[in-house]
C-alpha cells in the first residue's frame, strides 16, 4: 500500500511539474508574441531624401544662326587683266581670306594702260570739240553782224547780197550746233572713259570688312561683274531664329514670361564657348510667318565680342542657343509630391522629417510653403521649416506620425527592394 501511494504521489509530483512548464512555456511564449509586434510597429523603415538646391530650367530654347551685320560681293565693272592686289602693311604677302580691310582700301587693280589710253584720248576728243564750238561761235557772232549792217543799211545793198549774208548766218548757226552736240557726246565718253578709269580699282565699301572669300590672283584675266572677293562685317553680328506666335502675342491674361519683343535682352550660348553667355538685344521680328515652318523670323543684334589677339569670337554660320525667359531658372528644392501631406488645419502642409533623438531617428511633423511643380516633384519655398540638409521622408509617409520612431534606408538598390518588404 505504501509503494503504491509512493508511485502516484511521484507521477503526480511529474504531471505537475509538466503542467508548470507548459503554462510557463505559454505565457512566455503570449508575452514574447505580443511584445514582438508592438516593437515592430513602433519602427517604420522610411527612405529620405536630403534637401538641396536644385537647377531647374524653365525657359524655352532655341537654334539660332550666326549673321554678319553685312556683306556684299566685289567685281569689276568692266573686263580685264589684274596687275595687283592690296599688301597688309609689314606683310610679304597678297591680301587673303581671314584679312580685316578698312573703307577705302583698294584691294585689287587692273592694268589701267588700255584705261588710260582711252581716257586720254576722250580728253583730246573732248579739247578738240571745245575747239570746233569757239570757232563756230566766232563765225556765228561774224555772220550776224554783217547781216545786222547789210539790214540797217538801205539803199546800197542788193537784195542778193543781203540774202547771201542771211544764208551765211544759218549755216553758222548750224555748225555751232553740231560742234555743240558733238562736244556733249564727247563729254559724255569722257566721263565714261574716266568712270572706267576709276573702276580698274575695287574699293573697300565699309569698315571693318572681313574678307570672307577670294577668287583673284595677280596676272588673271577677269571678265566684267565676275566676283572677285566677298566681305563680311562681323564686327557685330545677327543672330537669327524662328519662334512660334504664341510667343509674340500679347496675350488678355499673362501666363508665361516667355515672350518675345523688340529690344529685349536675351541670353547667348554656343556649344564652341562652353560656359560663356552673351547679352544680345531684339532688334526685328518679321511681320509675317514662313510659309514652310510657321515661325516668325527673329533677329537679335550683338557687339561681337574679340579674343585677346583681336579676332572676332563669334563667326558667321556658326550654331547658337537663344533663351527665351531664361531669368526665371533657378536653384529651388524639390519634394515628390506624396512627401507632402495634410496638417492640422486644411491650409496648413507638412513633411515628416527624419531627426536624431536620444540615440534614434524619429519622424517630426514639419509646416512647409510650397512653389511651382515640375514633373511631378514640388518647390518648397525657404520659409519652410525644413531647409538644405533636412532629411524628408519620401516613402511611407502615410504610417508616420510625429514622434515615431523610424529606420532610414539607404538610396540603394538593395534598399530599393527592401522597402516594399517594409510595408
Amino acid at each position: 500500500m505504501k509503494a503504491s501511494e509512493s508511485r502516484y504521489r511521484a507521477r503526480r509530483t511529474r504531471w505537475m511539474c509538466l503542467f508548470a512548464c507548459v503554462v510557463g512555456a505559454v505565457v512566455v511564449g503570449e508575452l514574447g508574441c505580443n511584445k514582438r509586434p508592438e516593437q515592430a510597429a513602433q519602427v517604420v523603415p522610411v527612405r529620405v531624401r536630403v534637401l538641396a538646391p536644385e537647377e531647374i530650367t524653365v525657359s524655352s530654347r532655341f537654334s539660332g544662326s550666326v549673321e554678319p551685320l553685312q556683306s556684299t560681293a566685289l567685281a569689276f565693272k568692266l573686263p580685264g587683266t589684274v596687275q595687283r592686289l592690296y599688301r597688309p602693311p609689314g606683310l610679304d604677302r597678297d591680301v587673303q581670306v581671314g584679312d580685316v580691310l578698312a573703307k577705302g582700301t583698294v584691294i585689287a587693280e587692273l592694268d589701267e594702260g588700255d584705261l588710260r589710253r582711252a581716257k586720254a584720248s576722250a580728253e583730246a576728243r573732248v579739247a578738240q570739240l571745245e575747239a570746233r564750238v569757239a570757232t563756230a561761235e566766232d563765225n556765228l557772232e561774224i555772220a550776224t553782224r554783217v547781216l545786222e549792217r547789210f539790214n540797217q543799211t538801205s539803199g546800197s545793198v542788193s537784195e542778193v547780197a543781203r540774202d547771201d549774208a542771211a544764208a551765211k548766218r544759218v549755216t553758222a548757226a548750224g555748225e555751232l550746233e553740231a560742234a555743240a552736240h558733238a562736244l556733249a557726246d564727247a563729254k559724255v565718253q569722257l566721263d565714261q572713259a574716266n568712270d572706267d578709269y576709276l573702276n580698274r580699282q575695287l574699293v573697300v565699301p565699309f569698315d571693318h570688312a572681313t574678307v570672307a572669300e577670294k577668287q583673284i590672283e595677280p596676272g588673271e584675266r577677269k571678265a566684267a561683274h565676275e566676283i572677285a572677293f566677298r566681305l563680311i562685317d562681323i564686327s557685330t553680328v545677327h543672330i537669327t531664329f524662328g519662334v512660334p506666335d504664341t510667343m509674340i502675342g500679347d496675350p488678355a491674361i499673362r501666363t508665361s514670361d516667355d515672350r518675345v519683343f523688340l529690344g529685349q535682352k536675351l541670353r547667348v550660348t554656343a556649344d564652341a564657348f562652353e560656359g560663356r553667355a552673351f547679352e544680345a538685344e531684339v532688334t526685328k521680328i518679321a511681320p509675317q510667318a514662313d510659309p514652310l515652318t510657321r515661325t516668325f523670323l527673329t533677329e537679335l543684334t550683338l557687339r561681337n565680342p574679340q579674343y585677346a589677339d583681336g579676332q572676332p569670337l563669334l563667326r558667321a554660320g556658326m550654331i547658337v542657343t537663344v533663351d527665351v525667359g531664361s531669368e526665371n531658372d533657378r536653384a529651388v528644392m524639390l519634394l515628390p509630391m506624396a512627401a507632402v501631406h495634410r496638417g492640422r488645419t486644411a491650409d496648413e502642409l507638412i513633411v515628416y522629417e527624419a531627426v536624431s533623438e536620444s540615440g534614434r531617428d524619429v519622424a517630426r511633423a514639419r509646416t512647409v510653403l510650397l512653389g511651382g511643380v515640375y514633373n511631378n516633384q514640388v518647390e518648397v519655398l525657404p520659409a519652410s521649416e525644413v531647409g538644405p540638409g533636412s532629411k524628408v521622408v519620401i516613402t511611407t509617409a502615410e504610417r508616420l506620425t510625429d514622434g515615431l520612431p523610424v529606420q532610414v534606408i539607404p538610396e540603394s538598390p538593395a534598399s530599393a527592394a527592401m522597402l516594399p518588404e517594409a510595408k
